[in-house]
Formats: C-alpha cells, sequence, structure tokens
C-alpha cells in the first residue's frame, strides 16, 4: 500500500482524510489519506521518506512555497506562480502541480462569479494569494491590488496598500487565515465592507466566517472556499489515481463531514 495524504501546520482542520479514504474504499484503492502536522525542520526527512511510501500529498500553509526547492521537478503553471499544493510520485522523482489554480477557477464558474473589470482586492501575499492572482491574470481583465500589513512587500509587480487605505473595490478576496475555526476575527476592517460587493474566503470551515457575514449583511455576494476545495480535490484525484470524481459525489461527501 502506497499512502497519500496532506502535510501543513496545523491540519487538523482538514477533512482530507475523511474524504478521500471514504473515495479509496468506493473505488476500491489500495491507499491511505493521512493528514501530517509537520514541523518545517523535518521537511526535508518527509520529502526523503515520501519517495518511497506516498502516491503524493497535498501541501498547505504554511509550506506552499518552501516545498518547492526539495521537488525534483514543477510543473510550468506553479513555477510560474510559485506555489506547489500537490506533489505526484513517478518512480521516486517527486513532480509538483498547482491544483489550486484549477479549484479557483472552478469556484468562480460554479458561483457565477465573473471578474471581468472588476476592481479586485486580495488580502494576504501567501501561497494562495500568489495561485489567485496568477488565475486571474490568466483568466480576466480585472484590476487587481494586493492589500498587506507589509506595504513594502515587492512579491508581486501589483498595487499594494495596507489594510486602512482600502477605498475602491467590488470583490474582496481573503486569502488570509483570519476567521478560520470560528475565529470571529475579521481580515478587515469592519467599516471598510462596502454595501452589495462580491466577497470570497478560501476558508469553509467555518462556512460562514465573520467577513462572509458582514458582507452578506450589506447585501453583498458572499462565497466560501468550498468549491475551491472541491475544486482541488477532483484535480487532485485525477492527478494521482487517474479518477475521475463527479463533483456531487465529492460535495456530498464534503458536507457530510461539514455538517456533522
Amino acid at each position: 500500500m502506497m499512502a497519500s495524504g496532506v502535510i501543513g501546520k496545523p491540519v487538523s482542520h482538514s477533512i482530507g482524510q475523511y474524504i478521500y479514504n471514504i473515495l479509496f474504499d468506493r473505488y476500491s484503492i489500495d491507499s491511505i489519506y493521512l493528514s501530517v502536522d509537520l514541523d518545517e525542520n523535518n521537511i526535508k526527512r518527509f520529502i526523503n521518506y515520501s519517495k518511497k511510501a506516498f502516491t503524493g500529498f497535498n501541501i498547505t500553509a504554511p509550506y506552499k512555497e518552501t516545498v518547492m526547492s526539495y521537488l525534483d521537478d514543477v510543473d510550468l503553471t506553479a513555477k510560474n506562480i510559485g506555489s506547489v499544493n500537490l506533489v505526484k510520485n513517478i518512480s521516486g522523482r517527486l513532480y509538483g502541480y498547482n491544483s489550486d489554480y484549477n479549484g479557483f477557477l472552478f469556484l468562480l464558474k460554479n458561483n457565477n462569479v465573473n471578474l471581468n473589470g472588476k476592481n479586485v482586492l486580495v488580502l494576504g501575499t501567501g501561497g494562495i494569494a500568489k495561485t489567485i492572482i496568477h488565475a486571474i491574470e490568466n483568466n480576466y481583465n480585472s484590476n487587481i491590488a494586493i492589500v498587506t500589513r507589509d506595504i513594502s512587500s515587492k512579491k508581486f509587480d501589483l498595487k499594494t496598500i495596507g489594510y486602512d487605505d482600502i477605498d475602491d473595490y467590488d470583490v474582496i478576496i481573503n486569502c488570509t487565515p483570519v476567521g478560520m475555526g470560528n475565529n470571529e476575527n475579521m481580515p478587515v476592517n469592519e467599516n471598510k465592507i462596502k454595501e452589495g460587493i462580491t466577497g470570497i474566503d478560501v476558508i469553509y470551515n467555518p462556512q460562514e466566517t465573520k467577513f462572509l457575514k458582514t458582507v452578506k449583511g450589506r447585501n453583498g455576494i458572499a462565497v466560501n472556499g468550498s468549491d475551491l476545495f472541491i475544486g482541488q480535490g477532483i484535480e487532485t484525484l485525477k492527478k494521482l489515481y487517474n479518477i475521475n470524481i463527479d463533483y456531487s459525489k465529492f460535495k456530498n461527501l464534503f458536507y457530510e463531514k461539514i455538517n456533522k
């Protein structure tokens, strides 16, 4: 048996272990999906072990950028983004991909969100922010600004503003962990949320963060990270196990776990 799984810190919030193992049973796949809460100084050791024991694995925060230097190769999309969230083991060589890219586009399509001509604010500068910015730039004609506490950041060749300088926008995308796990904190000042905007949160647990509640309460469109997770999950299973999972089947398992 070859394992697969997700590495990060923390990973206790991930529901992948529940979903993938049920699907392995249904499709008679001899594998197990594990959640590995990994300290950064153990990444190299895990990488070496994974070449012998893992079919592949997902990566979540904060290692989507860090892990790249340990891989044998990275596909062009992930390389251009500068972030990997999926690794496949091919005969002992590790190849990196970015299934979050597909997941985010899937989220937009599935929720009828069109970013063409919109002023979009992306909160945060981590791996998922890089992915989302790349996906928007490649598929939409939008005006993008990065909102960060470090306005001197040179990670992106885009307008960079501080959290107190938010003004003209149509869409806010939260790419920070603020609000995860029923935390009532806001990723941005509540008074900065205007009427009728679109708010997208990459967080799926809880289903409605305080940020999204605020957007909804001001007659806006609120979209959580469920379809991003589902979209990248479908891509993960296709890449690692050559399985084409129907959206509704994956979604049903997702909500079965979320609503427990």
